[in-house]
């Protein structure tokens, strides 16, 4: 019984580890075998296996005695149920990509449910520093892959069966200019990547100022995460990355922190000012106006950050419209295999749009549920994860970030464990 009861835990881990390499694999293994398609919908059948394992493996061992657990799972079947009930309102929509679209959005709280429920069922102890390590060990190897990336041939990627006609692009430039290339590394794309390695930059950012012997370590993985991101070029990340070290350190290490900011509050306002001022002098130029800011006037392209706020505006529009949901797959990542593509470059912009108001309401009380819940654990990986949230989300509000697979396993199978952790002892186990 303990080997099966061991299972979900092994899931979450194949998890984390498969889930940033799961684009490249699935492009290069079907470009030799074929079957792209199985690929694709394999990782999302595991996931719901896994998680329907793990659900009666809680109820066998413990029954309905851990009421919050319970509470989640209502509350995601309900999400569901809104989806399945949208789609069905809008009988003229695309059937594939409705349930795609499903899948896509629903996938978020069955990785927080096999995470919650691989922590309550395991027999043994759960090691968070072995999980955690294992997460930087493999954000580790995508930063320093990125990076090689970076160096290579342009059409590298296309040699692993990466291409347009087969769902994921083989290169990435800014606004499609060969002189400045993006990197994605094994992801789907550079914004992804970046928003993917979040999560181990607010991790080692942590550490750094937590266990000062290690600082040598934790500086050179810093500096190849810090590296691999700054290669996306993709300006929500960095945003989001600094917004969530900053909180971390602010939160757990005030008074080192503002001890810190006190000793060389003059050495970091003249860096600031030195940016700003530097950014200023320099806004004209083709480096600056590329790297940073992604718009140039000599460019025939529609500028990026207009299309950023137009896309969103033909969102919100399109909710005004039918504010009960046109249906799943009818916006995001999903709709670009549709006749009518809606990018809404905001990912709860799109919850709304496909599945309306009532959907978009259940999904942010899903969030803080777990947030809270993460809250009230209140140690270094629980305020990481809060932290980390808060970047990716602010990397949401202008991408559709949670669509990814790699950015949603890492944070909601991290999430659930913390949050299963902390509640495995508040209910007596049905049977041992």
């Amino acid at each position: 019984m303990d080997k099966i009861l061991r299972l979900p835990y092994y899931g979450v881990i194949a998890l984390l580890i498969y889930m940033p390499f799961h684009i490249f694999l699935s492009q290069w293994i079907s470009s030799l075998t074929g079957g792209l398609d199985a690929w694709k919908v394999g990782k999302d059948v595991l996931l719901l296996t896994l998680t329907s394992l793990a659900v009666g493996l809680v109820w066998f061992k413990q029954g309905f005695k851990n009421k919050l657990f319970w509470a989640f799972v209502a509350g995601s079947l309900a999400y569901l149920a809104i989806h399945f009930t949208v789609w069905f309102g809008n009988p003229g929509s695309d059937s594939e990509a409705a349930l795609l679209g499903t899948a896509y959005n629903t996938r978020l709280m069955a990785f927080a449910i096999l995470g919650w429920a691989a922590a309550l069922t395991y027999p043994g102890k759960l090691e968070l520093k072995k999980i955690f390590t294992a997460v930087i060990a493999v954000s580790s190897l995508v930063a320093l892959l990125g990076i090689i990336q970076y160096f290579l041939p342009k059409d590298f990627m296309a040699h692993f069966g990466y291409s347009l006609e087969r769902g994921v692009r083989p290169t990435f430039f800014i606004d499609s200019k060969p002189d400045f290339p993006r990197i994605m590394s094994t992801l789907r794309d550079p914004n992804s990547l970046g928003a993917y390695l979040i999560i181990p930059i607010t991790l080692l950012s942590g550490l750094w100022l937590k266990r000062p012997k290690g600082r040598m370590m934790f500086s050179g993985l810093l500096l190849l995460h810090g590296l691999a991101l700054f290669l996306t070029f993709s300006r929500s990340a960095w945003l989001g990355a600094f917004v969530s070290v900053l909180a971390l350190a602010f939160w757990s290490y005030k008074k080192q922190t503002t001890k810190f900011l006190r000793k060389y509050w003059a050495a970091v306002t003249g860096v600031v000012i030195v940016i700003l001022v530097g950014g200023f002098l320099l806004r004209d130029q083709y480096v600056v106006q590329n790297y940073i800011f992604h718009s140039d006037e000599n460019t025939k392209m529609t500028d990026s950050n207009n299309l950023h706020v137009d896309f969103a505006q033909q969102g919100l529009e399109g909710i005004a419209d039918m504010p009960l949901g046109h249906a799943p797959g009818t916006a995001g990542l999903v709709s670009i295999q549709t006749d009518k593509v809606v990018l809404t470059e905001n990912y709860f912009i799109q919850i709304a749009y496909e599945v309306g108001i009532q959907g978009l309401i259940l999904l942010l009380a899903l969030m803080f549920f777990l947030i809270k819940l993460l809250y009230e654990r209140n140690d270094f990986y629980a305020r990481a994860l809060i932290t980390s949230f808060a970047g990716i989300t602010l990397c949401a509000m202008l991408l559709h970030t949670w669509s990814n697979e790699a950015v949603a396993a890492e944070w909601w199978l991290l999430a659930g464990l913390l949050v299963g952790l902390n509640r495995r002892n508040s209910s007596r186990p049905r049977v041992r």
